[in-house]
């Protein structure tokens, strides 16, 4: 299946929603990264919500590395919480490659498997809850 990269940007608070479907590739992440980067309403403040729980990563170990060397290299240059939005094994174990590199400084990686965790990981208060899984529902491709 073709993989489906979308990102929201939410201004007020300081969020910016990374979401995946289907088969998330290398080139098809690092695609997405970049759009954001160049996107008018990109602050390099502002916190991430990585959704990966509709993703089928299909990324070997050395991609993966890849990725999390590039992402350090690239969004490094402010304090940035990133939760990284899970919820089976396979995901997590992916996941956790990111969290565990090393060379990051300014990115906080968690790995997260509710809702409630992610906001509370960003900074954002649980009463944006809803406005936050209506902007994840509009990413969603309908299969």
């Amino acid at each position: 299946m073709d993989g489906v990269y979308k990102y929201s940007i939410i201004k007020p608070l300081e969020l910016i929603i990374q979401f995946h479907q289907n088969d998330l590739t290398f080139d098809g992440i690092k695609a997405l990264k970049q759009s954001i980067i160049r996107d008018s309403n990109y602050n390099p403040k502002f916190n991430f919500i990585i959704d990966l729980r509709l993703a089928n990563i299909k990324m070997s170990l050395l991609e993966l590395k890849l990725y999390g060397d590039w992402v350090e290299e690239t969004l490094n240059d402010s304090h940035k919480n990133m939760a990284l939005f899970t919820d089976n094994p396979s995901q997590v174990s992916n996941a956790m490659l990111f969290k565990l590199n090393d060379n990051i400084k300014n990115l906080y990686y968690e790995v997260v498997s509710s809702m409630e965790g992610v906001l509370s990981h960003v900074d954002v208060d649980i009463s944006n809850l809803e406005l936050v899984e209506n902007e994840i529902s509009k990413l969603k491709v309908k299969e």
